[in-house]
Parts: C-alpha cells; sequence; structure tokens
C-alpha cells in the first residue's frame, strides 16, 4: 500500500462515508497484522484538518504506539515525496550491519517466509533483497513456486528476485493458474509500469481532482495493489497491449467501482459520459468493470 503525504490535502474535507471505508480499512490491516499499511493510512488519515479532534487524538495515539511496538514496520513504508534511492541505501546500509558471515539474519527472513504473517514477510523480502549470500535467491524462489500465495506476496517475492540481481523465467501457481515471468522485466516503483498503465491511473486524477480531489489518494492505492493481482496473467497482458482508447476505459471502470464503495452510489451515465466513454466502448468497459469487481471482491470484501 502507498498513501501520498501532500501539504494540499489541509484544503480537503474527509467524507463520512470515507472516513467509514478507511477506518475499516485500518482495522482489517490491524487485524491481519499488516502494521505498515496502518501506519501509513493513520499518517493519511491525520493530514485532514477537519476530521474530530477526539478522533484526531485516537489516530495519533495509535499511530505512536505503532512505532513503539513494530519500528521494523517503518522499513516498508515508502512515501513518496522520499528520494527511492535513498531510502533504498538506507536500507541497504542497515541490512548489511545486520547481516553477519553465518548466515544467522538471512536464516531468520527466510523462516518468517515460511511462518510470518502477511506484513512479515513482505518485510522479510524487502530486507532479503539486499542480502549477498550464496543460496538465498534460490530458497525464495523456490517458496514462490512452492503453492498459491496472496498475490501482494508474490510480486513482492519478484522484486525481491530482481533487486539480487536474478534474471531468466520463473514459473509460479497464481490465481488459479501456472504463470511464467520474466524477473528483469518485473516494475520496482509505479514509474517502472508501461505508460499507458500509468496513464490509466493519471486519467482518474484528472477526472476527479475538482470534484472529489480526495479521490485519487484512494484510487492509486487500488489500482497498484490491481497491478501486483494482474501482474504475468492474461489480465495484465492487456493491459500493456491496450490501445490508446482503453485508458478511458479502465480508468472510468476503476473510478465507477470506488466511487460506489466509498460514497455508496455512483452515476454511471454521468461518469461515462465525463470520461468519453461512447456506444462502441461500453463492451470493453463492461469487462475491465467485471475484472476490477472480481480483484475487488476478491481482496476488499464488503464487510456488510
Amino acid at each position: 500500500m502507498i498513501i501520498i503525504t501532500d501539504p494540499s490535502i489541509n484544503n480537503l474535507i474527509l467524507f463520512p462515508k470515507t472516513e467509514q471505508y478507511y477506518e475499516e480499512e485500518l482495522t482489517r490491516f490491524l487485524q491481519t497484522e499488516q502494521y505498515s499499511d496502518a501506519l501509513q493510512l493513520l499518517t493519511f488519515l491525520l493530514q485532514f484538518p477537519t476530521v474530530d479532534p477526539h478522533k484526531a487524538e485516537q489516530w495519533e495515539a495509535l499511530r505512536n504506539w505503532l512505532y513503539t511496538m513494530y519500528p521494523e514496520s517503518m522499513f516498508a513504508m515508502t512515501p513518496m515525496e522520499e528520494d527511492p534511492e535513498e531510502e533504498s541505501d538506507l536500507l541497504r546500509q542497515y541490512i548489511q550491519e545486520k547481516t553477519t558471515d553465518d548466515g544467522t539474519f538471512a536464516l531468520k527472513l527466510l523462516n518468517m517466509l515460511n511462518d510470518g504473517t502477511l506484513e512479515q514477510q513482505v518485510n522479510a523480502l524487502e530486507q532479503l533483497a539486499f542480502i549477498d549470500q550464496s543460496g538465498v535467491s534460490e530458497r525464495v524462489k523456490e517458496w514462490l513456486c512452492e503453492k498459491p500465495r496472496h498475490p501482494h506476496i508474490q510480486f513482492k517475492a519478484l522484486q525481491a528476485l530482481k533487486q539480487m540481481g536474478e534474471r531468466g523465467f520463473i514459473e509460479f501457481p497464481k490465481n488459479g493458474e501456472k504463470i511464467l515471468v520474466e524477473i528483469e522485466e518485473t516494475p520496482l516503483c509505479p514509474e517502472d509500469f508501461p505508460s499507458r498503465i500509468r496513464d490509466m491511473i493519471r486519467r482518474v486524477g484528472d477526472i476527479s481532482e475538482i470534484s472529489q480531489p480526495d479521490f485519487v489518494y484512494f484510487a492509486k492505492q487500488t489500482w497498484q495493489e490491481f497491478l501486483a493481482y494482474a501482474y504475468g496473467t492474461s489480465i495484465y497482458t492487456d493491459l500493456q497491449k491496450a490501445e490508446e482508447g482503453a485508458v478511458d476505459v479502465w480508468a472510468s471502470a476503476l473510478h465507477a467501482i470506488l466511487q460506489e464503495k466509498l460514497f455508496g452510489a455512483v452515476n454511471r451515465e454521468e461518469l461515462l459520459d465525463n470520461y468519453g466513454i461512447v456506444d462502441s466502448m461500453k463492451l470493453q468497459w463492461k469487462r475491465a468493470n467485471l475484472v476490477l469487481q472480481t480483484f475487488v471482491k476478491q481482496f476488499n470484501p464488503d464487510p456488510s
């Protein structure tokens, strides 16, 4: 999960329905021990000046508690305004200080892959990516190919393998099928994805920046989670090969689903008109909408 911090948010209002959804997400993160995601979400929410002071005090206390109890979660936080290279260098230095010749630290991280929570597995992979020891990357490959895992953690494993310097194809089970990907092609950050795919989320920002300026923050987070879910599958292949008109199709389909989830309703005809979706594009739009609905229901179920 990536939450963007931005001083301009001081002029925004956190709508009640949106606040409720974010609180449900926060609860889910805490229940599944995804503490770095919880920290990022709390940091994002505390930027809104219109939040009830008592609630803001609770959020601040929870954030401080997470910082104290789970300081390692800060290494998984990647705020967009920081220099990624500088952050990577700091993490590399931290790992080198922890790593010993006997391989104890690497073994601890590898064991965490098998026994840890999703959050712990993410932290383990992000640290393993900077360990230069014989056999570590092979163990990560074996773990990835062993059995189906959450798409988010599979994508993290591919990123770690790429950072370790691994090359070539790897096959592993994902979303009910066997997929084959080239490790060195794995995007390490949002900017590494093809321009057409990046344009899809930019389009959401263009449409929503006036009427719903806080909407794009959640849209970007969801889009990155969806790309991890789709990566290596036929869905991702279709996104890569998409023609120019598909930018509006996918952007509007994502916008419609998130608007309904956040605000409880969506004026579909008005939304399609805003994105310039004409009759000849509506079949393609329905297919994109169905794919996104399947993703959202599978990984962000409705708590009601």
